[in-house]
């Protein structure tokens, strides 16, 4: 069987997608990067926000439209149906399998066994995550891996949908982890990338309290175990262990992603994050204070029902001050079935649109001077492609790359800053 797999959505979702493809492999599926020569076309859905599900619906009706022409079994699984559970089916006849979240291991065998009937397999309550006996097909460069170390989410923030579509916070057992990450790196030195919902709170489902810092601490051990990045912090749930192994552990990237969300307190309140203005000034000035050059990457929203001009101004300010090395901004989406939804007063589009527009110019300042003051600086460099790789500042995938104006002949190099190209982006010779 000849299977096209399309993965849409963040580094949590592509995990799945990995997880799927090793899954496929196993019944000795071949996998075609050609839509016109599959079997089975797989799409990997988000819904995360209104964006995400306008692509996946982009993407749905496209193959619709190829199958018409190439005779492929059709299936969706991931995130949007979870939210539209068998709308798909009665919006897209041409879908032959919807399954959810919970529920995209159970594909190869339904193709196997039981392929003559339209299907529809979504888990009301998702409580499926990989371990490390399910085999994982990983499609990211050699350089680096992502590592799902938890999935679901209890923090119910006001404007999220995760909760809904990913079901409740659980996590995988620290030695599972352990296990998995020496066989991904068992033949490469790699950089290994931590995500799920809020990596910052592992160890309280299983463990009952924090435990990011005695994994990191393990993972280190490791000996092809080259970087270890954490992705998808809470800002209200760092404590001092932790910032004391990303000081002290070599291994650790000086590189936290923070989603910060926005700055004034009345905002944060009505989005539920637990979390005020002073708390992330003091938590910002700790993180820089005890991690020597510590790199900062955060997440805002902007738009959020009842922000006035001053709720933005004071945010804008706020970005100036604190000076993120990298920040990435989007515009509040009302998802039905979460508490925003029902917030008011609404933000215009119109509006929306300058906020972002004023955030995203103001950062792109910020980034430049920070990538300014690396210019004749070195760095080790980890080499995605033969074109170009990323630094301990920059995630792959998410921030800047590091272009190379000189020929890697490693996976890991040591590079001599030459430039700044577009802002975002870094030119260097190989030294």
């Amino acid at each position: 069987m000849k299977v096209h797999l399309i993965s849409l959505g963040c580094p949590k979702n592509l995990v799945d997608s990995e997880v799927l493809a090793g899954l496929f492999k196993k019944t000795n599926c071949q996998f075609v990067n050609k839509i016109e020569e599959a079997d089975v076309v797989v799409l990997n859905s988000c819904a995360f926000i209104g964006d995400a599900r306008k692509e996946t619906k982009y993407y749905i009706n496209r193959l619709s439209k190829e199958k018409l022409k190439y005779n492929f079994k059709l299936i969706v699984t991931g995130c949007l149906p979870q939210v539209e559970k068998n709308n798909l089916l009665k919006l897209y006849p041409e879908i032959d399998a919807v399954f959810g979240v919970s529920d995209y291991r159970k594909i190869p065998s339904w193709l196997y066994l039981n392929n003559a009937e339209r299907e529809l397999q979504i888990s009301s309550q998702p409580d499926f995550i990989p371990d490390y006996r399910i085999p994982r097909l990983v499609s990211t460069p050699e350089s680096y891996v992502y590592v799902k170390i938890a999935d679901g989410c209890d923090n119910k923030c006001s404007y999220c949908l995760i909760p809904t579509i990913r079901g409740s916070y659980r996590e995988r057992p620290l030695e599972d982890i352990v296990r998995e990450v020496r066989r991904l790196v068992e033949n490469t030195p790699k950089e290994i990338i931590l995500v799920s919902q809020d990596t910052t709170l592992y160890g309280v489902k299983l463990y009952k309290k924090q435990m990011l810092h005695k994994l990191i601490s393990e993972l280190s051990k490791i000996k092809n175990v080259f970087w270890i990045r954490i992705l998808y912090t809470h800002p209200a749930h760092f404590y001092d262990e932790l910032i004391n192994e990303i000081a002290t552990n070599q291994k650790v990237c000086k590189y936290l992603d923070i989603p910060i969300q926005h700055t004034s307190d009345k905002i944060l309140a009505a989005m539920q994050r637990h979390i005020t203005r002073k708390e992330i000034f003091n938590l910002i000035e700790k993180l820089r204070r005890n991690i020597k050059d510590v790199v900062l990457r955060t997440t805002v929203m902007v738009g959020f029902p009842g922000e006035t001009g001053k709720d933005f101004k004071l945010l804008l300010n706020d970005i100036r001050q604190i000076e993120f090395d990298w920040l990435g901004s989007f515009m509040f989406s009302a998802q039905k079935g979460t508490p925003a939804y029902r917030l008011f007063p609404k933000v215009e589009r119109k509006i929306k649109k300058e906020r972002l527009d004023a955030v995203m110019s103001l950062q792109q300042k910020i980034t430049y001077m920070k990538n300014k003051s690396r210019i004749g600086k070195t760095y080790t460099v980890f080499v995605d492609s033969i074109n170009f790789g990323h630094t301990g500042f920059q995630s792959p995938e998410i921030d800047g790359k590091t272009y190379f104006v000189t020929q890697p002949k490693k996976i890991i190099e040591t590079i001599k800053v030459k430039n700044v190209v577009d802002i975002y982006d870094l030119y260097a010779e190989i030294i």
